[in-house]
């Protein structure tokens, strides 16, 4: 068994889809609209690509709770880079807004938080 989908909350579909296309280097698999509803899934690139990211419209009692998630500090999610510090610097130079700068942590690896614009704490984990 493996996770093929995650949802992740966001307050804009079109700029999720700039933020984790341009500056994560995400690709779009599915972005499908009909009326009010949009399908909006990516993928890393490469053959281990993992689940897909499914950014649906936080509304309601979901953007409360992305609110709410986002003002504990605690991630959405967590990418692992493989392209160790370089990677990280080139999410930054694309233009992520840096939260807290990479740091080893006490359990094993490095974590960095970025702002991924649209209401998600993102944790850049590098081991």
């Amino acid at each position: 068994m493996k996770i093929d989908q995650a949802h992740v909350l966001v307050n804009d579909q079109d700029a999720a889809k700039a933020f984790y296309t341009e500056v994560l280097g995400f690709e779009v698999e599915t972005d499908f609209a009909s009326g009010d509803f949009r399908w909006l899934a990516l993928r890393a690139p490469g053959p281990d690509s993992g689940a897909a990211l499914v950014l649906g419209r936080a509304e309601g009692a979901a953007a409360a709770f992305q609110n709410e998630t986002r003002l504990a500090g605690m991630p959405a999610f967590v990418l692992t880079l493989t392209g160790g510090r370089e990677e990280f610097e080139r999410i930054r130079a694309r233009g992520a807004e840096v939260i807290s700068e990479p740091q080893q942590q006490e359990y094993g690896g490095t974590d960095a938080l970025i702002n991924d614009t649209v209401g998600n704490i993102i944790c850049l984990h590098q081991d």
